[in-house]
């Protein structure tokens, strides 16, 4: 690969923001750009970019956006990768660094159009799940790395669309999804069906999906989130949000659980409980006292992260 440059570290933040089918996104005119290029921001390993072109309503006239990578230290065996999604308001090229606890992953972090990803009521309305399928194939031109394995990571607004990826998404290399700050709402699931919608540049979800049932699921959610308030209700945007621990039973019973919702769940860490489902293939961990983001637990989670992941 190409030289290391070195790169100032940016502090963690978040920002929030019936037809059976599988939909990517409506009508999307996509392509991959196969020039790769270096990013002049790094860590301790170098940053670089490919482009993904795509066009809808917004950009008639094709808008090619970055999507940033980097590969783990000094090391050249080949390796699983974590897409990480940015929250409302975030830089793909900033968010990367938040994940180099990964060692032994390639993180790929997306940027989000007009910072943003599209659920319904953001500014953006970018074939969003079109873009993310177009990066899981565009790996394939990339050295060194094991896409069979690919792990999806979202905080808040970029939660939303991992939420969202787990109901569309049907590739079969997607494996693990954590979900930070961000349940399902109510467009997406409502009268005990998953949803999606025929077109993304309306809020109409329109379309009763089934999704796969194989992956792996984390979430993590603060008891006292107003953005995506823990127990349900209207949040950012206006979007009506489920309870968080009724959102970890329904992934459950989707990927095949009988039995009842767990009620009292395992105290892992001081204000830190752990539900888990199916053997741990579904975990939720709810943060006591937390809000929109881990404040005093982001250390502890980052090793739950790490372990889900590699485990």
């Amino acid at each position: 690969m190409k030289k290391v440059i070195p790169v100032l570290f940016v502090l963690f933040s978040i920002h929030c923001s019936s037809v059976e089918q599988s939909v990517l996104e409506n009508n999307p005119l996509s392509q991959d750009e196969s020039n790769l290029e270096s990013y002049l921001e790094s860590s301790s390993s170098e940053i670089q970019f490919f482009q993904i072109s795509q066009s809808w309503f917004q950009e008639p006239n094709g808008y090619k956006r970055n999507v940033y990578y980097k590969y783990p230290e000094k090391n050249n065996n080949s390796h699983p990768v974590a897409i990480v999604l940015h929250g409302n308001g975030g830089q793909g090229n900033k968010f990367i660094n938040e994940f180099s606890y990964l060692t032994n992953h390639v993180i790929i972090a997306p940027q989000g159009y007009e910072s943003s990803w599209n659920i319904g009521k953001e500014f953006s309305k970018a074939p969003d799940v079109d873009f993310i399928d177009k990066i899981i194939t565009h790996l394939d031109k990339l050295e060194n790395i094991d896409t069979s394995q690919i792990s999806i990571i979202g905080s808040s607004n970029g939660a939303a669309l991992v939420n969202q990826l787990l109901i569309d998404l049907q590739t079969k290399s997607f494996k693990t999804a954590v979900c930070l700050f961000s349940q399902l709402n109510t467009l997406q699931f409502r009268d005990g069906l998953f949803w999606s919608r025929s077109n993304s540049a309306s809020y109409k979800y329109d379309l009763q999906m089934k999704p796969p049932i194989d992956r792996k699921i984390l979430s993590f959610a603060g008891t006292e989130d107003t953005a995506c308030p823990y127990y349900g209700g209207i949040g950012v945007f206006n979007y009506i949000f489920l309870n968080a621990e009724d959102v970890a039973f329904i992934w459950a019973n989707t990927m095949g659980y009988h039995g009842n919702k767990i009620t009292e769940p395992t105290q892992e860490f001081e204000n830190i409980y752990k539900f888990s489902y199916l053997d741990g293939q579904l975990v939720h961990y709810k943060l006591e006292g937390a809000g929109h983001g881990f404040d005093q637990y982001y250390e502890k989670s980052k090793a739950i992260i790490k372990n889900f992941i590699e485990n």
